[in-house]
């Protein structure tokens, strides 16, 4: 009998399980393909865990012994893999925390919940502790058992000292904000009582000069207008001009007049009986008829109201002080004085047109000199401002008073 291989039998004489390929040559080769795909990803897994060094990770198993460790374990808590392997996880934690079986509720909650995560303390193998936050995930086959636990734990011992370190400086910039609020307000304190005090200074020496200028008119003066009298009574007595009494009563009216002035410039009787605008009328008048400077004034509205007295005193003031420092200081031969009631302030302006005031500081403080400054401070009393500036020629003096009711 002649046998033949398989090869020479015609193909369509071949039996069906002839014509079938052979498992071998073509199927296995594809499972074992997936399976070496599978097994490399798997152990480029692994390395991409154990390689981590700022996370510890690695597995418990379901009773909560751990079963694997990667670099970052062994560098936060210490241990080294065949020292901890097969090892409870409780030893990570604080005695009392182990007393307290706190470890074992951690993992009947991640049973339950599928995940837990904490801060705390946790203890390294020398002892020592840090802060941690930790996560610890249950892990389950797919048929829902339960197979191990996933733990990653971080160090935020540096954080927390950082975080620890923003408080306290916190609170040490919030105690040093409370002090300085409290010098602050000690300061405010004490200012407002030196102006309080200087106000009544202020007060203290209107009054003074109001009395000065009652007892000069009205005493002082009064005598020498008696005696004024008298000397014209005896030297009309007198016969063929012998014994002429003219020389004393030119003495007497000189002093008489110069009493006067003296009591109107202390304190203008006007400014309390008419207002502040007779009181300047006059005042303007007598230094027209004794200085060099022409003085003009401007004054709206035309109808201008009675200001409270301080106002009024305070105003004055600051045109008299301004127009002596002309006299004295600015070698001008004009003086302009502008006088203005509008939107419930008061603009008072005197300008000359003189040599000027310096444009350094301290000459200018010495060239307003110590009357300016005391304006400065009647005003700032009021609630108003009072600058001196150059002018082109000259200087200007403006002070901007507010009309405030006030205790």
């Amino acid at each position: 009998m002649e046998v033949k291989s398989l090869s020479s039998v015609p193909e369509e004489s071949r039996s069906v399980d002839d014509q079938r390929p052979s498992l071998a040559t073509h199927e296995n080769p594809r499972n074992e393909h997936v399976e070496v795909r599978v097994k490399k990803s798997d152990e480029i897994f692994r390395l991409l865990v154990d390689s981590v060094k700022d996370y510890a990770i690695f597995l418990l198993d379901p009773d909560g012994k751990v079963s694997s460790w990667n670099q970052g374990a062994e560098r936060i808590k210490g241990y080294k893999a065949d020292e901890i392997i097969g090892k409870h996880f409780s030893c990570f934690y604080p005695p009392e925390a182990q007393e307290s079986r706190w470890p074992d509720r951690e993992l009947e909650i991640a049973g339950k919940e599928g995940r837990y995560a904490d801060e705390g303390l946790r203890v390294r193998k020398d002892g020592t502790t840090f802060w941690a936050h930790v996560v610890i995930t249950a892990l389950r086959d797919s048929t829902g058992e339960l197979r191990g636990f996933s733990k990653v734990t971080r160090d935020l011992t540096e954080r927390r000292a950082l975080e620890d370190r923003s408080r306290q400086l916190n609170k040490e910039l919030r105690a040093r904000v409370a002090e300085l609020m409290e010098s602050q307000r000690q300061v405010e304190l004490r200012t407002l009582e030196l102006q309080k005090l200087s106000s009544e200074l202020m007060r203290i020496q209107d009054e003074e000069r109001r009395r000065l200028a009652r007892t000069l008119h009205d005493d002082l003066g009064q005598e020498l207008t008696a005696l004024k009298i008298e000397l014209d009574v005896q030297n009309r007595s007198e016969k063929n001009g012998k014994n002429s009494l003219s020389a004393a009563l030119e003495l007497t009216n000189s002093a008489l007049n110069k009493v006067r002035s003296m009591s109107y410039l202390l304190h203008p009787p006007l400014l309390d009986e008419s207002g502040l605008l007779p009181a300047l009328h006059w005042y303007f008048e007598g230094l027209n008829k004794r200085g060099p400077v022409r003085i003009s004034f401007d004054f709206k509205p035309t109808m201008f109201p009675r200001l409270p007295n301080d106002l009024e005193t305070a105003i004055f003031r600051v045109i008299q002080e301004s127009l002596t420092n002309v006299y004295r200081h600015s070698g001008s031969a004009d003086a302009r004085i502008d006088l203005s009631y509008e939107l419930d302030t008061v603009i008072v302006r005197v300008r000359d047109f003189g040599k000027g005031i310096a444009d350094n500081k301290a000459m200018l403080s010495a060239s307003v000199g110590v009357g300016i400054s005391g304006m400065k401070e009647r005003i700032k009393q009021l609630y108003g401002e009072l600058r001196v500036v150059r002018a082109e020629p000259g200087t200007l003096v403006e002070a901007t008073i507010p009309i405030v009711e006030t205790a």
